[in-house]
């Protein structure tokens, strides 16, 4: 099942993917198998330009030990930082992915969220 959704993602038919990566789901899946078919629905999902059905699959991901996490992490630090505009929340969760796997890059989002929250809000006119 798993295998024929990745082919349909391959062949961008990915309502299609979707709905069989959910199907599995369901199934009683190996813990590695399981938790790249979430990564898989939340990528796609992702692609679609549907992040808000993204967001709880990430979060599972993000409140588990798996592979993924580190990766959920980032994600969901990306999408309250550009979409919400939650600064405290994006850089929590660039925190947790830096406890998991520390790069430069996650240390320079964590900076630039600090400096974002330390700047005073002004309100615009227009």
């Amino acid at each position: 099942m798993i295998g024929l959704a990745r082919w349909w993602r391959q062949a961008e038919q990915h309502e299609n993917a979707l709905a069989l990566f959910r199907q599995a789901i369901g199934k009683n899946l190996s813990d590695e198998l399981l938790f790249r078919t979430m990564w898989d629905i939340a990528a796609l999902e992702k692609k679609l330009g549907r992040e808000h059905a993204a967001l709880p699959v990430l979060t599972d991901l993000a409140g588990s030990r798996n592979p993924f996490r580190a990766a959920a992490y980032v994600e969901l630090a990306k999408y309250y930082e550009r979409r919400e505009r939650n600064y405290a929340l994006a850089l929590e969760m660039t925190r947790g992915a830096i406890e998991l796997e520390p790069t430069e890059a996650l240390q320079r989002r964590a900076d630039r969220l600090e400096k974002r929250m330390a700047t005073p809000k002004t309100s615009r006119l227009i």
